[in-house]
């Protein structure tokens, strides 16, 4: 039997390009529009005192909109998790226990382990401030030990990663290096943060994350390439004109996530020439990993610790670093004691100190108990 043909209008559902959905309506005899609507997300229906709906209301809270953006997207993944993996359980039947069948699970991802056991301990202190729990099974479970991040770039694959960069993306490891700015900072400033006095180039700028507001003069290393590119005027195919130092291809403004690929595709592309060139010139698969592996390019985030190691070698002091990076200086004192011990570069030139340098204050095992320091145009005892 043919199925009766309905009188009611043809709906056909179109997603836009903004991510909207509508749905169109037609005659089914003319075919001509006969209206639409808009077909907002129906969002799933949570069943209250479980941990998905916890964390809906935790995402609503003061709390939660007060962290800073690139915190709540960091803890907007984590929550994710958590809802994914024990969204349906009732927040009464989390016990300490399974927090830390939680953390046994993780164990081979320390880090995620430990964002995981942070945020669950923040929802169970919202839950506590909302009456929904009397007590926080997270509140002391533990972390997971992570191996300490102790990669910087060697000058070796500086050289040659850099040269392989395109122009646009040697600028920005420039820049990253030399000014010990994050990416993100990188990526936003413009040809009018960029100010001469008295021959030496300053870049100004506030940094994103921390508000800090910064004068960096710019390394001699990194001038010649910046001021190449402030004498360069880079238009977009609309003939917009881009004032950001670091462009796309398209000569626009280069947003983090395409420009992140972009490096790593730069990066990747290098190694596998060197891969092809080392081959042709007869040397075995196992030296040629060898070889790859012994100058392995460290992820972009580490030039920045790159430049600060680079300075402490050089003798600058924890304040004139943190002056350049932003960073707190008993933070600034954290990250140089982190990634600076142990180098032979370090201990060369304490030893190089010791053999050509003068004495230059006197010891202070020679002063007597609660004798006071005074320093005048030499430092005398009092």
């Amino acid at each position: 039997m043919a199925r009766p043909k309905s009188n009611k209008p043809k709906r056909i559902v179109k997603r836009l390009s903004d991510g909207t959905t509508w749905a169109y309506y037609y005659d089914r005899v003319t075919n001509a529009p006969v209206g639409r609507e808009r077909i907002d997300k129906v969002e799933p229906t949570l069943t209250p005192g479980t941990i998905a709906a916890l964390i809906a209301d935790y995402r609503q809270s003061t709390g939660f909109k007060a962290r800073k953006p690139r915190t709540q997207l960091t803890y907007s993944g984590t929550l994710n998790f958590i809802a994914e993996t024990m969204g349906d359980v009732p927040i009464h039947a989390v016990t300490a226990v399974r927090i830390q069948a939680i953390k046994e699970a993780l164990h081979e991802q320390p880090a995620k382990a430990n964002q995981t056991l942070a945020l669950l301990s923040i929802l169970f202190k919202f839950a506590m401030r909302t009456g929904r729990a009397t007590h926080n099974p997270a509140t002391s479970p533990g972390k997971l030990p992570v191996p300490p991040r102790t990669g910087i770039w060697s000058p070796e694959a500086e050289r040659r990663f850099a040269a392989e960069l395109r122009p646009s993306l040697r600028l920005a490891f420039g820049l990253m290096l030399y000014t010990l700015q994050r990416f993100s900072d990188v990526l936003a400033m413009t040809t009018d943060q960029v100010m001469d006095r008295n021959g030496r180039l300053y870049i100004v700028l506030t940094q994103q994350k921390t508000k800090t507001l910064l004068a960096v003069p710019v390394h001699t290393s990194l001038e010649p390439m910046l001021r190449e590119r402030m004498e360069k005027e880079i238009t977009s195919a609309a003939g917009v004109v881009c004032r950001h130092l670091v462009t796309s291809t398209e000569g626009k403004p280069w947003k983090r996530r395409p420009a992140s690929r972009a490096w790593d595709r730069d990066i990747a592309n290098a190694e596998s020439r060197r891969r092809k060139y080392l081959a042709a010139e007869g040397m075995l698969p196992e030296a040629i990993d060898e070889d790859i592996a012994s100058h392995q390019a460290e992820n972009r985030h580490a030039l920045r610790r790159t430049g600060i190691v680079r300075l402490a070698e050089r003798g600058a002091t924890t304040p004139q670093i943190a002056a350049i990076s932003g960073h707190e200086i008993d933070y600034c004192q954290s990250i140089i004691e982190s990634y600076l011990p142990r180098r032979t570069e370090v201990a060369l030139g304490g030893i190089e100190a010791w053999e050509t340098r003068e004495p230059t204050i006197v010891g202070l095992s020679n002063r007597k108990p609660n004798q006071k320091l005074s320093f005048n145009n030499s430092l005398t005892y009092k």
